[in-house]
């Protein structure tokens, strides 16, 4: 890897504080990749060899049960780890795939646990990162418990607001375009199903679409539902 795009990834805050040998491991052993919208990067119970670092972009962790459902583990943008569970674990615990066309560092395990030994800082920040996770799911799951289909889009929503969400104007955008098809399989719902919850949502002024991505309108109801939710 060119020393040059190493260097670039310092401006990211997890890096930041890695000593120069590091960076020099880094140049030897890491890899940049352009990975294409929808590609799976990590299987469920494949062997873990690497971890990854989404530079750019948006993937999220999910799970297969025996009927083909899939269930949404947790969405990661930019500037994060995507399988950091991998320094610890033998094999994959989640299938990781990107959403949208995206950059990815790919480090090999091996190289992650010397940075951990050599950087104390660094490693406190994989310890946060794992715990963040940890506690994120665990909101997830207490979502995937609500009866009513549309208080789950309502919840889920505003974590994608929470999470990656942008001021447009006096309103939250979530600047990614989140298909029906995806957002019906975070709700676990059918499409028809989450089509028309977004419709009613839209009625109620609590949302509304500004090129394509959805706008949290009614900050008041966010606000309220985000104290409850991410507390």
């Amino acid at each position: 890897m060119e020393r040059s795009q190493i260097i670039d990834i310092k401006q990211f805050n997890t890096f930041y504080d890695i000593n120069y040998h590091s960076i020099d491991r880094l140049i030897q052993f890491g890899q940049i990749k352009h990975i294409k919208k929808n590609t799976l990067i990590i299987e469920e119970k494949q062997k873990n060899e690497n971890i990854f670092f989404l530079l750019q972009g948006i993937a999220y962790n999910y799970c297969l049960f025996e009927n083909d459902s899939k269930r949404i583990l947790n969405i990661e943008n930019q500037e994060h780890f995507l399988n950091e569970d991998a320094i610890y674990q033998e094999y994959a615990s989640s299938n990781i795939k990107v959403l949208k066309n995206s950059t990815i560092l790919v480090i090999p395990i091996s190289i992650i646990k010397e940075l951990i030994h050599d950087n104390f800082l660094f490693s406190q920040k994989i310890q946060s990162s794992l715990t963040f996770k940890y506690i994120e799911n665990q909101n997830l799951l207490k979502f995937n418990s609500y009866q009513n289909s549309q208080a789950r889009l309502t919840i889920y929503l505003c974590y994608l607001a929470h999470k990656l969400g942008i001021p447009y104007q006096d309103d939250i955008e979530i600047p990614f375009d989140f298909s029906v098809v995806f957002l019906s399989l975070l709700i676990g719902a059918k499409r028809e199903t989450t089509s028309r919850i977004l419709n009613q949502l839209i009625d109620q002024d609590f949302i509304y679409y500004h090129q394509k991505h959805l706008v949290i309108k009614n900050l008041n109801l966010f606000n309220h539902l985000k104290s409850i939710a991410f507390s």
